[in-house]
């Protein structure tokens, strides 16, 4: 960056003294002349001034009232005083009061004027960049405020991009933030952008495979770059970023929490004759270690505050998932029935039933829908409520089926399905008559321990007409004969998987069942969900596990 050329202030009654110090100045600094003190605080007031020379003996105001005065006009302005024998108490006193850094006796030895004003210059230029060193100090420290106190990422970033303008002087800055799902480097936020230039940068980004632009190199290598001059840049640029914004002179500084690259700053200089240097460059990487930390810590202070929602909703949506299911199953004569589900995430898709409708039937139903969580509930509750309004309709179960079927496409996204299993109890027989829409096949258990699937399973539920043409569903009608039992099951029984990924499989299910086939429909169902659980041990649970177990027994029991 070239010398920048400080002004020194002359103030004297005397043209010829005013003239001769021009002359001899004004080869290194851009000089000012006052004839008056007055005159010379107007001229402080507009402008900064590295040097104030002033003679003492002054019509109206004396040299040292003058220089007193500036001292408020300006305060880092260094002053000397021109001066003869006689005036020399006077100079001792503003010495001593600090008024001046020192004397020049009048007249004056050219080569001693010279050296005298460089070293005061020199003692200004120490004191401008000492005041800068403060400032910029005082924005780390404010970095650090930023940390503990804002914790809002959209006020943490503006306050990052106004501290680089407004105390560390430069004339525009941007941020960028790594989105990693998507592989962009994507534009977060500036200060001191023009309001016609903001909707052009606002919607800048960059893959962070591109290796020709300098904020990816920038993240990609973890290292600041300076581009002192964008026309000779020392690695590749965005010339049209540069060319339709008006970027001369920028640097850049990386984000990095950890290993992780997490973004871009960006400061730069819009005027061809102020341009960032290397002190700029050491200035914002040093900044940007204390900006990173501040955007991780509002970032995590964020997902906290986002899970904390979810975790509400969800509690929320628990509640209500509990409400749809039965409270309490309505005894069967001639049967004993267990049921019980357990959501892989709070809530889930599997949903069972066991109702009587108007008509005085029992009936009972177990589904599954696709997907987790709250959506998966969701669609959950469509179903059921569908199951529900088709009770009342005398139809056969195939035609149940599609009906429910219909519905559920036409209520849901086209990627959403359910897989359902219902059926209807005839006590009086001691007969279930199902039908399976995709659903693992219910197990049927005999007293000696022998089973066997119940067939039939056509199309899942929800399936885009197109995909399945007409669907096809077929009653099938189970006798029981005392200790006989069904198991229907959610297919979270079957794939649960142990820590080596092994599956529970149909054959653990059949083995559990037929051994604790003497017990309780509720022993029964308890021993093969403490089988499931076991077998999981340690690893989780991937998906929602439902089992319904349906026992026939003497009336008597």
């Amino acid at each position: 960056m070239p010398e920048r050329r400080r002004t020194v202030l002359i103030v004297d009654d005397e043209p010829d003294i005013l003239q001769s110090l021009q002359l001899s100045l004004e080869q290194d600094y851009d000089v000012l002349t006052a004839t008056s003190g007055a005159a010379g605080l107007d001229l402080l007031s507009q402008r900064d001034v590295a040097l104030i020379i002033s003679d003492q003996r002054m019509p109206a105001m004396t040299g040292v009232e003058f220089l007193e005065r500036s001292r408020t006009v300006a305060p880092h302005s260094v002053r000397m005083m021109l001066t003869g024998y006689a005036d020399l108490d006077a100079i001792i006193g503003a010495i001593n009061a600090g008024q001046i850094h020192r004397y020049i006796s009048k007249p004056w030895e050219p080569r001693d004027l010279e050296t005298d004003i460089r070293l005061a210059v020199d003692k200004y230029e120490m004191q401008v960049s000492l005041d800068q060193r403060m400032r910029e100090l005082s924005t780390l420290c404010e970095i650090g405020t930023v940390i503990t106190s804002v914790l809002d990422l959209d006020q943490v970033i503006q306050r990052i991009l106004d501290g680089i303008v407004q105390t560390l002087g430069f004339e525009r800055s941007f941020l960028m933030l790594v989105d990693e799902d998507a592989g962009l480097l994507r534009f977060r936020g500036c200060s001191g952008v023009a309001p016609e230039a903001f909707p052009f940068v606002s919607r800048l980004e960059y893959g962070l495979d591109q290796e020709d632009v300098a904020v990816v190199l920038t993240v990609t290598q973890n290292r600041p770059i300076l581009v002192e001059n964008v026309n000779i840049p020392p690695v590749s640029a965005d010339r049209e970023v540069m060319r339709r914004i008006g970027i001369q002179s920028f640097v850049t500084a990386p984000l990095h929490v950890g290993n992780q690259g997490i973004g871009t700053l960006v400061a730069e200089r819009m005027s061809a004759g102020d341009r960032v240097g290397e002190h700029d460059r050491r200035l914002l990487a040093g900044f940007a270690a204390q900006a990173a930390i501040a955007i991780e810590n509002a970032r995590l202070y964020g997902d906290a505050l986002e899970k904390q929602r979810l975790e509400k909703e969800v509690a929320v949506a628990t509640r209500i998932q509990q409400h749809l299911l039965p409270k309490r199953l309505p005894p069967v004569e001639r049967f004993d029935i267990a049921a019980t589900t357990r959501p892989s995430r709070g809530v889930g898709g599997d949903y069972y039933d066991l109702l009587k409708n108007r008509s005085g039937r029992t009936w009972v139903a177990l589904g599954d829908v696709s997907g987790k969580g709250v959506p998966a509930a969701l669609t959950m509750a469509t179903l059921r409520a569908l199951f529900l309004a088709e009770l009342e309709r005398e139809q056969s179960l195939a035609d149940l089926m599609r009906r429910i079927g219909d519905g559920l496409e036409h209520s849901t996204p086209p990627e959403v399905f359910a897989t359902f299993c219902c059926g209807v109890f005839d006590p009086s027989m001691r007969t279930l008559t199902l039908a399976n829409a995709g659903h693992p096949c219910p197990l049927l258990v005999r007293a000696d321990g022998t089973g066997s699937e119940v067939p039939g399973a056509g199309p899942p539920l929800g399936l885009d007409p197109l995909l399945v043409g007409d669907p096809v569903y077929q009653d099938q009608r189970v006798v029981f004969h005392p200790g006989d039992f069904l198991v229907f099951y959610s297919d979270g029984v079957t794939e649960a998987m142990n820590a080596t990924d092994d599956l529970f499989g149909e054959d653990r299910l059949r083995a559990v069942a037929a051994d604790h086939r003497s017990g309780s429909a509720a022993t029964i169902l308890e021993g093969i969900s403490r089988a499931v659980a076991d077998f999981q041990g340690e690893a989780p649970q991937y998906d929602d596990v439902t089992l319904v177990v349906i026992k026939a027994v003497t009336s008597d029991q």
